[in-house]
């Protein structure tokens, strides 16, 4: 099968991937230093693109099981499973906060370019941190949690920004 999206989770020395293994993307958990991985999804869609919580506690991650691609939180183990976005038609990319507050993603809102948002592990208070010029995708945050790295098409190729926590402050840093 094909592996994809490895996150690292530092507390336990494991990391979080998505796998075709058995047939589908689903979600699996593995030490780094080797060991049998442990499935974690269960579901004929599609389940990707997970990122531990700080506390290596949950993953957030997409699946399509409802149709489109939404954020599902997990616990560790694959219980506990809960949606937390609802109101946009896809979502991708997400990344959890330093301090574990936020889960910086990226969603298609009505146009055709996605835009960088935060929202609560709880599924509450989106923030919507990117207008819509061009694309702007592939939300990473900085290790104290003040920035969010991004790339974005809005200058016609794509191009590395960074922003404040809050989206303020936008500002090009690659040239290419």
């Amino acid at each position: 099968g094909m592996n994809s999206a490895p996150n690292y989770n530092r507390t336990d020395k494991e990391i979080v991937y998505a796998s075709t293994m058995d047939g589908n993307s689903e979600i699996y958990r593995r030490p780094v230093g080797g060991g049998k991985p442990v499935r974690l999804t269960f579901f004929e869609g599609i389940d990707t693109s997970p990122s531990w919580s700080p506390n290596g506690y949950e993953i957030v991650f997409v699946s399509d099981r409802n149709g489109k691609p939404m954020l599902y939180v997990m616990d560790r183990d694959g219980s506990n499973l809960r949606r937390v976005t609802f109101d946009l038609d896809y979502y991708g990319s997400p990344a959890w906060s330093p301090k574990g507050d936020r889960i910086a993603f990226v969603a298609l809102d009505g146009g055709n370019n996605f835009n960088i948002y935060t929202i609560t592990p709880e599924g509450k208070n989106p923030v919507k941190l990117t207008s819509d010029a061009g694309s702007n995708e592939s939300p990473s945050w900085s290790p104290d949690g003040r920035h969010i790295a991004f790339m974005s098409t809005r200058t016609g190729s794509p191009e590395i920004f960074v922003m404040g926590a809050d989206g303020s402050d936008q500002k090009r840093i690659t040239f290419t």
